[in-house]
This record gives structure tokens, sequence and C-alpha cells, in this order.
């Protein structure tokens, strides 16, 4: 422990940037195969991924914010098609249009460049070539007027366009190598630092600020991601910088301040995307100076995360986590904060090195993130609960209706005009964020730390090594690895063992293979290609109790729900043909909650697995439960979370 008296007064001093335990590998590394491939491919040529612009073309194509419709002192008001909200929330709307086409292109444009899609390559690539025609003289690029930028002295999205529009661009660059991308981000990464000087300058002290302010603070996405790809310290210290402005400003989003994570008796109240989001800020700012001061914070903040999560692992976020404690039926989730609670665990894996982060992203990945998809249509829930027995648009069908503020985010929609076109576009955006984290790179070689079908071509001390991840992961728990390598050369490949395995096995072309040190399975050697490396891990289904006396169903990965019968009824129809909001209740006569049978045990069913559609042929847990009318035994079937609709996840 920390001796406080050694402490610096300043926990914002800058300081010695810390190492970071791996390092990302560029995108486009690491491709998705298998049934992730094919999920991906149909979201990207059949799905909201790939269609977002056609749904709601007045939020993407009708407004060129970032080139001939930039926000100037004339545009006062925007009508975006939300439903009505109190007359404060407009200013918000000025901006809401880059957020929305920024991260829908960044889910778009990474899954064309991961899958090779010809037609969306040409899409990305002209895009990218518009973004750069925009960018002013002196580097700007962003959704401000000369007479706004870099002045407004209120709510604004003047960072938080620029965040959301870099990470585009970044992820572009990296998958093609084309440096006067990376040029262009540089320029207009440094005009904003100009504009908004260390030391002299305070961009989140403003007044009356909203939600694209502490947005702002995902600034840091870019400048973390520009140190690394440059080595320029300039952008660390200037990420760093920003979150001790953040931390000293009086912004409603503040869940992440330096003073509330120290304050133990404050839990998170803010909104949720938020307070995900901003833990990477967080992050990079340790990471840039070292502050044991904010490595208390970090330890802080993650204290506090583990009473938001859901037995599925999403996050309260409804929109609002308001000091509550997560639970399966009451604080539902945002699609939202399940990609920016994803991201910023990937970000804590790559900089701090533990593996109990990779368990945590394929947790949230596999069924929070899964189980908010509709199983079958090209539609997700904004909002979701682990246990889901109606989605009407309200969190209980019997909720009643408030007309001044309707909740309808309960429900399957491809784009959720009527509240706001945020969570479509992030549920583009978290396969790829997952697929570019399945494989890191260590100081002595390479590290699978997510699994799932996939195909690595990197280089290895200047050697071309190609790795084929062949799996149904996480429908079966074996995974087969083929190296090849262009000529002989020496590193370690390390495997994840996830922290619910009772066992594993690893060979090597047939023979027991594999030092195990920590949560890592190690091989090193001179690779020499055509080697196989076979991993399996044993598990069983498991019991979890709750703080509430409940208990929910795992086997490995998944959590497993009992389906409830459910009659659909469209909704809203959108300018493309087959995409339509859906809306589902309760079968007649279908109880809503059963309990487990006191002996009851599992009985694993077999699956029957489909690349095309791998959660409905997932394996199945056969047990006993005690019907709600007369507690009598039935036998019931239980299904991973991501092949259900409507669903009970707990059990007394």
């Amino acid at each position: 422990m920390t001796n406080d008296t050694a402490l610096p007064t300043d926990p914002f001093a800058p300081g010695r940037p810390l190492p970071q335990a791996y390092a990302w590998l560029p995108l486009g590394q690491v491709r998705p195969r298998g049934w992730i491939e094919r999920q991906m491919r149909r979201d990207l040529e059949d799905g909201f991924v790939g269609r977002l612009d056609a749904l709601v073309p007045e939020l993407i194509r009708d407004d060129d914010i970032y080139g001939a419709n930039r926000l100037s002192a004339a545009v006062t008001r925007k009508d975006l098609g939300v439903a009505a909200q109190e007359a404060a929330w407009h200013v918000q709307y000025l901006w809401w249009n880059s957020e929305t086409q920024s991260n829908w292109r960044d889910g778009m444009v990474r899954t064309a460049l991961l899958l090779g899609s010809p037609a969306f390559l040409a899409a990305a690539r002209a895009y990218v070539e518009r973004v750069l025609a925009t960018q002013d003289a002196d580097g700007y690029l962003g959704i401000y007027a000369p007479d706004l930028r870099f002045r407004l002295s209120g709510e604004n999205g003047e960072l938080w366009a620029q965040a959301s529009l870099f990470r585009v661009l970044l992820g572009y660059y990296e998958a093609t190598g084309e440096p006067r991308v990376l040029a262009a981000v540089e320029r207009a990464a440094q005009r904003t630092m100009q504009a908004y000087p260390i030391g002299r300058s305070h961009p989140f002290a403003l007044e009356r600020p909203y939600a694209g302010v502490g947005h702002g603070l995902a600034f840091t996405d870019a400048l973390d991601r520009l140190a690394q790809l440059t080595g320029d310290a300039r952008y660390l210290a200037y990420a760093g910088w920003l979150y001790a402005e953040y931390s000293q400003s009086e912004l409603p989003e503040d869940d992440a301040s330096y003073a509330n994570l120290l304050d133990p008796a404050r839990p998170f109240k803010g909104h949720g995307v938020h307070t995900y989001e901003h833990l990477r800020a967080l992050l990079a700012a340790l990471y840039a100076s070292g502050s044991p001061q904010l490595e208390r914070a970090l330890d802080a903040f993650l204290a506090k995360l583990g009473r938001c999560l859901a037995p599925s692992g999403g996050p309260i976020g409804d929109e609002w986590i308001g000091g509550r404690v997560a639970d399966a039926t009451s604080t539902g989730y945002e699609y939202c904060s399940i990609h920016e609670l994803l991201d910023s665990y990937t970000h804590l894996l790559q900089k701090r090195g533990a593996m109990a982060w990779a368990d945590r992203a394929e947790w949230l990945l596999f069924n929070a993130g899964q189980g908010a998809r509709h199983p079958e249509a090209s539609a997700i829930a904004y909002l979701k609960t682990d246990s889901s027995f109606s989605m009407t648009g309200r969190l209980h069908a019997d909720d009643p209706v408030d007309p001044d503020h309707p909740q309808t985010r309960y429900k399957y929609s491809p784009a959720h005009q009527d509240v706001a076109v945020c969570c479509v576009p992030n549920a583009g955006r978290i396969y790829p964020y997952y697929v570019k984290a399945m494989w890191l790179r260590s100081p002595g070689g390479l590290v699978a730390a997510l699994y799932g079908p996939c195909e690595l071509n990197a280089e290895v001390g200047g050697v071309a090594v190609r790795i084929l991840e062949t799996t149904s992961y996480p429908f079966e728990l074996a995974i087969s690895f083929s190296v090849e390598v262009a000529r002989p050369v020496e590193f370690e490949l390390a495997f994840r063992r996830p922290g619910w395995a009772t066992g594993y096995s690893c060979s090597l072309d047939g023979a027991a293979a594999g030092a195990e040190a920590g949560e890592l399975i190690g091989i090193r050697r001179v690779w020499r290609g055509g080697e196989e490396v076979r991993l399996g891990f044993a598990a069983a289904p498991a019991l979890h109790a709750l703080p509430s006396g409940e208990r929910v169903v795992s086997y490995g990965p998944l959590l497993y729900v009992r389906p409830i019968a459910a009659l659909e009824q469209p909704g809203r129809a959108y300018p493309v043909a087959g995409f339509t909001d859906i809306y589902y209740e309760p079968a007649a006569g279908e109880p809503a909650e059963y309990a487990l049978a006191p002996d009851a045990g599992f009985e694993i069913e077999p699956g029957a697995h489909d690349p095309e559609r791998p959660w409905a042929g997932a394996p199945a847990l056969r047990t006993t439960l005690l019907r709600p009318a007369d507690r009598q035994p039935v036998a019931a079937r239980l299904v991973p979370i991501g092949a259900s609709i409507l669903r009970q996840a707990t059990f007394r």
C-alpha cells in the first residue's frame, strides 16, 4: 500500500509514463472467421451496419455536419425525429448527428475493412476522401464554422465530434497504412491542442454543460492511440491534462472525476455511457503520468463498477445509474453502455495485462451484448434487462404511460430514431472492437486473449506469421491453432486460461505442451510452420448465488436462461423494406417465473452448430424447474441468453 505522506501534492502532476503490458495489433491483422464473420457480414451487407444511412437518411446522408452543414451561430435548432423532451435538451440536438454519423461510420468502415467487402470498401474509401477534403488549412476537422469553433461558452460537441471522427480515421489508417490519413488526424489533433492550450484554457468549465461536453473527454481515445502509433509523448501529456481539467470542472457527468472516485460514500450516479467510457480517460491519464493517486482512483472506479453489473455483465444505463445496485429485472442496460464498457475492458487488458479483463469482455459480449440483439432480425434493444418479460417500449408491460416522458426504449429496432440513433451505431462497433483485441503483441511474442474463430496475420521478429484459429467458441470449448511462418522464428505463443475453466488440455502436434504461468498457457519454441496447437477447456454447468437470494446458471462463457414464448407485434416501418421496429408480449398463459427444483441437476444437450445461425443451434441445458401455480416439478430447457427474446434469467 502506498504511504500517504510519500504521495505528491498534485495528483495530476506530470510524471514518468507507465509501461504497457501488451501492444495492439493494427486493425486488419486479426480478421473474423466462422460464425463471427458470418454474423458481421449479415450485419454489413443486409443489416443495420451497412444500411443505417438509408434507414435514417435525414440524420446521415442529408446533414453534412462536418462539411457544408457545419454549425454556426445561425443554426439554433434541429428536428431529429426524437420524442418530445424539455426545451433545454434541444441544445444537444445540434451536435447529435456528428455522433450518429461517426460512430456508425466507425462500425461500418472497420467491418468493411475486416471483411474485405468490395462495395463497402469503396464506400469507406469515398467517405474518408470526403472527410479529408473538409479539413481547413489550419488543420481543423470538426462540426463548427469559424464563428463558433473553440469559442463556445456552453453545451457543445466540439471535442466529442472530433473524437468520434478521429476513431474512424485512425482505424482506416491502421488497416490501409495510408500516411496522409494519419497526418490529417495529427494536424487536426494538434490544432485542437493549440486552441485549448495546457495550463491556459478550461475546455470543460462552461455554462450549463450537457452530454456533449462530458462526452468530449473521449478525445483521450484518439490521443492515446496517436501516442501509440507515433511515439509522440505530447499526446499522452495532453490526455492527462484533459482528465485533470475534467476532474476540476463542474459537469453533470462527473462519476469518474478524481475527487468523486476517492469518495467511498459516493456511488456512480451519472449517465451510464459517460461513466463507462470515462474509465478509458482515467486509464490514459494514469499511464501518462504514473501517478500513484490516479492508481488509487482507478482502483476505486473498478470497485464501484462491480455494483453496477447485472448477471450478464450488462452495466446499468437506463439511462442513468442513479446510485443503484444492478439486478436482473429492474435495472436496464443501454447498448451504448455495453459497447463502451467492452472497449474499456479491452484497454484495461492491453495496458495492465490481467486476463480477468478478457474474461469480462467475453462475458459481456456473448451475454449482455448478444442478448440485446434480436436473434434473427436486424434489430437491437436500446434498453434490455437480463430477465425480460415483455418488450413493449416500457420496462414492464403494465408500467403507466407518461405522455410527457414516454419510455419507448425497451423494444427491438434497426434505428431507435424516436429516442436517439446512438445505440445502433455502437452495436455496429462492438464486434470490430472485440476482434481487434482477440490477439495482442507481448514482449516475447503473441497472446490469444479473446477466443473465437479468426485469422491472424502479423510479423514477429520481422518474420510473417499466420495463425488460423478454428473453433465455434463459445458454443464449444475446443480450439485449434494452425501456425504458418515465412521462415523459422522463435517466439512465445501464449493462450489465456479463462477464469471459469475447471481444467484444460494443450497439445502441440499431438503431444502434451504448454507451461502454465498464472493466467496464461505458453509455448515458446522455434516455429517452422505446419504446427497445430490444440487447446481445450473443461467446464460444467454452474449455479451462482446473487445477493437477492436468486441464482443464475452458466456453462463456460455463457449465461443460460429459460426462454418465454412471445407474441410479436410489428411497429414502425423504415424506408428500406424488411426493417421495422418489433414489440413482444408473453404468450397467453405463459407464467413469468419458475423456481429451481432443490435437487435439480443439469444435462448438457449437444448443439448442432450452424455458422449461419449459431445461437439457434447452441448447446442447451436440461433441468427441472418448479411450476409457479402448484410448485410441481416440470422438465425445462435452458438456452444461452443470446438465443432468447423474452426470458427468465434468475431462479429462486
